[in-house]
C-alpha cells in the first residue's frame, strides 16, 4: 500500500513539473511575440511572395531581349500529289501535258532566330518594374506596421486583464475575510442583519467581478495567440510595470509613413505609363534569320543522300504603328487623371496623418495627466488606510468604515492600472502616427 501511495505521489509531482515546465515554455515577452508574428502571419508571407513576383517582372522583361530560338521539323507524306495541265503544249507537239509537282515524301527541318533591336517601351518598362517592386516592398512594410500594432495592443490588453484579475482576486479574498468577521459579530449580536447582508452582497459582487475578469483574461489570451498565429497557447512574460518602465526609455522620433511612399510610387508609375503610351507609336525593330533543310524523296528515308536541299535567309523587320483608333491618346489621358488622383490622395493622406498625430498626442497627454492623478490618489488612499487601520485595531473605527477605506484603495489601484494601460496604448498610437512603430 505504501508503495502505491509513493508511486501516485511521484506521478503527481512529475505531472506538476511537466505542467510548470510547459507553462514556462509558453511564456513570451513582447519582443518575442512581435518576432513570432513577423514569421507566422500569413498575410506577411503572402506579401513577401507578391514582392518576389514583382521583382521577377524585370527578369522577364530582360529575357524578352535575349535571342528567341525555335527549331522545328515537318515530315509529310503526300498521299496524292498535286497535278497541273498545260493545254496544247508547243514543246509536246500541241498535245495536253500533265505535270506532277513534288514527290511522295517532303520533309523539312528548320531553325529560326529573332532578336529585338529597338523597342521604345522597354526602357520605360524597366523603370515601371523597379517602381512596382519597391511598391510591393513598401506594402510589406505597411503590413508589418499593422501587425506590430495589433500584436502590441493585444499583448498590452492581455497583461492589463491579467493584472485586473489579480486585483479582483485580492478584492474577493478581502470580501471573504470581511464576511467571516461580520458573521462572527452577527452571531455575537453586535452586528445588525442588514449590515451582515451588505457584506454578503459585497462578496457576491466581488466574485462576479472576478469571474468576468477571468473570462476577459482568457479571451485576451486567445486574441494574443490569434494575432501571433501561434500553434500553441501563449502567456505574456512581461508585467505591466515592466512594460511601462520600458516605455519610459523609448523615444518618439519622427519616421516615415509607408502609406505616403506607396501613393507616391503609384503616381510615378502612372506618369511612366503616360510615356509608355506615347512610346507605343515608335517603331519596333527586330532582326531575324532562319535555316531550312528540305528533302524530296520517293520513299521515306531521311538518311538518303542527295535528297536534302538547304536554304536560309536573314532580315530586319520594322513595325511602325500608323493608326490605332486613338487608343494611345485615350489611354494617355486616363493615366494623366490617375496621376492627379494619386496627387490628391497623397495630400489627403498627409492631412489625415497630421490630424491623427495631433489626436494621438492629445490622447497621450490626457492619459499621462490621468496617470499622475491616479498616482496621487493611491498615495492618499494608502495614507488614509494606514490611519484607519490603527483606529480599527484600537477599536475606534467600525468594520464597515475600515472596509470603505480599503475599497477606496482598491478603486485607486484599478484607476492606476487603467491609466498605465491607457498611456501604453497612447504611446503606440503616437508612434504609429509618427511612422516609427
Amino acid at each position: 500500500m505504501a508503495v502505491v501511495r509513493f508511486a501516485l505521489l511521484l506521478a503527481g509531482l512529475l505531472s506538476l513539473n511537466h505542467a510548470f515546465a510547459q507553462s514556462l515554455n509558453n511564456r513570451i515577452t513582447l519582443a518575442q511575440a512581435l518576432q513570432q508574428a513577423q514569421a507566422n502571419r500569413l498575410e506577411l508571407t503572402n506579401q513577401r511572395l507578391q514582392t518576389q513576383i514583382a521583382e521577377s517582372d524585370e527578369a522577364r522583361r530582360h529575357a524578352q531581349w535575349q535571342p528567341q530560338l525555335n527549331a522545328g521539323a515537318d515530315f509529310r507524306w503526300n498521299t496524292q500529289i498535286q497535278r497541273s495541265v498545260i493545254k496544247n503544249a508547243p514543246f509536246a507537239n500541241g498535245q495536253d501535258l500533265v505535270l506532277r509537282f513534288g514527290t511522295p515524301f517532303n520533309n523539312i527541318l528548320n531553325v529560326q532566330a529573332e532578336q529585338k533591336v529597338y523597342d521604345a517601351q522597354s526602357r520605360i518598362d524597366r523603370s515601371i518594374n523597379q517602381l512596382n517592386a519597391e511598391n510591393q516592398q513598401t506594402t510589406l512594410e505597411t503590413r508589418k506596421v499593422e501587425v506590430r500594432q495589433q500584436v502590441t495592443e493585444a499583448y498590452y490588453q492581455t497583461v492589463f486583464n491579467r493584472e485586473k484579475q489579480r486585483l479582483s482576486e485580492r478584492a474577493r479574498s478581502r470580501a471573504q475575510g470581511y464576511l467571516e468577521q461580520a458573521q462572527a459579530r452577527f452571531r455575537a449580536g453586535t452586528l445588525l442583519e442588514s449590515e451582515f447582508d451588505r457584506f454578503s452582497l459585497d462578496l457576491s459582487n466581488a466574485e462576479l467581478t472576478y469571474r468576468n475578469d477571468q473570462r476577459d483574461y482568457a479571451l485576451s489570451l486567445e486574441n494574443l495567440r490569434y494575432r501571433i498565429n501561434a500553434p500553441q497557447p501563449v502567456e505574456p512574460a512581461d508585467s505591466l510595470r515592466a512594460l511601462f518602465a520600458e516605455f519610459q526609455t523609448l523615444g518618439l522620433a519622427v519616421g516615415n509613413r509607408p502609406e505616403l511612399r506607396t501613393e507616391e510610387l503609384n503616381r510615378q508609375v502612372n506618369e511612366l505609363n503616360q510615356r509608355r503610351e506615347q512610346a507605343r507609336l515608335a517603331p519596333v525593330v527586330t532582326a531575324y534569320g532562319a535555316y531550312f533543310a528540305q528533302q524530296f524523296s520517293d520513299a521515306f528515308n531521311p538518311f538518303q543522300s542527295g535528297t536534302w536541299f538547304p536554304y536560309n535567309y536573314v532580315g530586319v523587320r520594322v513595325n511602325v504603328p500608323v493608326f490605332d483608333g486613338r487608343q494611345t491618346r485615350l489611354n494617355k489621358q486616363d493615366y494623366v487623371r490617375r496621376a492627379q488622383i494619386n496627387q490628391n490622395t497623397l495630400q489627403q493622406l498627409k492631412n489625415d496623418f497630421d490630424y491623427e498625430l495631433r489626436a494621438a498626442r492629445n490622447t497621450l497627454d490626457q492619459a499621462r495627466e490621468n496617470l499622475a492623478e491616479t498616482q496621487k490618489n493611491i498615495t492618499q488612499a494608502q495614507n488614509i488606510l494606514a490611519i484607519d487601520r490603527v483606529r480599527f485595531d484600537a477599536g475606534t473605527l467600525l468594520l464597515a468604515d475600515f472596509r470603505n477605506s480599503e475599497y477606496s484603495l482598491q478603486q485607486a489601484e484599478n484607476n492606476y492600472l487603467r491609466a498605465v494601460y491607457d498611456v501604453l496604448l497612447g504611446q503606440v498610437q503616437v508612434r504609429k502616427a509618427l511612422g516609427n512603430l
